[in-house]
């Protein structure tokens, strides 16, 4: 406790008072505009949503993943660690309500402005970490996604708070630091299953550090107990697919359908227009990919009578099945064509977001100028031969657009990555800042 008190007592001397006040305002005006959210929810959210409140309902009431709404095997298509996290939620709350999500989605965002705060002051001091935390605070996707229920959320905080933490423990002289980004890798796992590849690859980073300084004992314990803390979150749904699913899951089984919808080529890779087409096909009527009436439309038995091609396999195993099958197919047709709509695909992600403001011009000329930012930000890390902070930063950005680009590469797919855009952006614009404003060179 007093080790805490005096850690608060050095926020001013390590920060700045001014610093802080403004970090303070700052983090006030995000919970003020998704209070907004809360009060206001989105109208008509996203399939994925409905699924995951329906998710947390029931393991709230029935302690199920699914109950009677839902195959086990379509079940467990949705990432399982926010639907745990909210399940928790109603219990604390005393009952199955959106408006308590909500609320502890506002909440989160406020910790993902200071953690993002926390990032930019690793990368350039005082403007890079206000101007990071400013754009968490008012960035529309972000406040879109508290009007929803959604994965995203948590992820946005414990993706950042990992990076932040894999930073604190590579300072640290100590393996104990290691449980630490570990254990908040293995949680952002479960909430967006991509981004385990993204905790191998820091575990490969952390190994590699060890073997080069030759320091096997030190190496082992770190690297051990950061394994044992990224497993401890994963393994026991792991245990628990292998025995409602009979083989071995992970995490969860929606790589099959993501992976069919992102080499779907008639449909261009993009989901409302696969399940557009999908449900012409079913029903012979043809609905606007963009319409209220599909996405009012129940998907999964849509995806349930393409996966009936392959009576024989599990239902995320044989749409993973197709979606290879039509990769061979329309690659092998149309080589040059595929790669455009691979390109189009990420050109998609990146330049775009959820809700309605992003689907403007001008939400559009905003995303692509913070992308371009984040990009300049990174190549200052690099050109300032800032190569850990650029390894960390680049690291998630680029494998989950690669799995989007192979897949399925929503702009939702972006939201989680813009906490690491962000204070990126913030080092670019404060160091052309200084450099219009007196010419001084950055020194961070």
């Amino acid at each position: 406790m007093t080790t805490l008190r005096n850690w608060f007592r050095t926020l001013p001397a390590r920060y700045g008072r001014r610093t802080l006040i403004a970090l303070a305002v700052i983090a006030a005006l995000g919970l003020g505009v998704r209070a907004v959210a809360v009060v206001h929810p989105v109208a008509d959210p996203a399939d994925d949503s409905h699924a995951y409140y329906a998710l947390a309902k029931s393991l709230y009431q029935e302690g199920s993943y699914g109950g009677p709404g839902f195959k086990s095997e379509a079940s467990s298509d949705w990432s399982p660690g926010a639907p745990w996290l909210y399940a928790g939620l109603f219990v604390v709350t005393g009952g199955p309500r959106e408006g308590s999500i909500r609320i502890l989605e506002a909440l989160m965002g406020v910790g993902t402005i200071l953690v993002v705060f926390l990032l930019g002051w690793r990368l350039g001091g005082r403007w890079p970490a206000l101007l990071g935390a400013l754009g968490v605070a008012i960035y529309p996707p972000f406040i879109h996604s508290v009007g929803e229920v959604m994965s995203e959320p948590p992820a946005m905080l414990s993706m950042p708070a990992a990076i932040l933490a894999f930073l604190w423990a590579w300072d640290g002289k100590s393996p104990w630091r290691w449980l630490l980004p570990g254990f908040l890798f293995g949680c952002t796992a479960m909430f967006r299953p991509e981004y385990t590849l993204v905790a191998a690859a820091f575990v490969v980073f952390a190994a590699v550090r060890w073997a080069w300084q030759r320091e096997w004992a030190f190496g082992a314990a770190a690297i051990g107990l950061m394994l044992v803390a990224l497993l401890l979150p994963i393994l026991p749904w792991t245990i628990r697919n292998i025995v409602v699913l009979d083989r071995l899951v992970p995490i969860s089984t929606g790589g099959g359908k993501a992976l069919y919808v992102g080499t779907f080529y008639p449909a261009d890779g993009e989901y409302q227009r696969v399940k557009a087409i999908l449900y012409e096909r079913e029903t012979g009527e043809s609905l606007p990919p963009q319409s209220q009436e599909l996405a009012e439309v129940d998907p999964t038995p849509l995806f349930d009578k393409v996966a009936a091609r392959y009576p024989e396999l599990p239902r995320d195993s044989a749409l993973g099945k197709i979606g290879k099958e039509d990769f061979s197919k329309y690659f092998g047709e149309d080589p040059l064509g595929y790669v455009g709509m691979t390109v189009r695909k990420v050109g998609r992600m990146w330049s775009s977001g959820v809700g309605e403001f992003m689907s403007t011009t001008l939400g559009r000329v905003l995303q692509i100028v913070l992308v371009l930012l984040g990009i300049a930000g990174l190549v200052l890390l690099g050109f300032h031969r800032r190569r850990l902070e650029a390894l960390c930063f680049a690291t998630p950005i680029v494998l989950v657009t690669l799995v989007g680009a192979i897949s399925l590469a929503a702009p939702r797919r972006n939201e989680i990555l813009m906490t690491l855009i962000f204070p990126l952006a913030g080092l670019a614009v404060s160091v052309a800042a200084t450099a219009l404003s007196s010419g001084r060179k950055w020194s961070q």
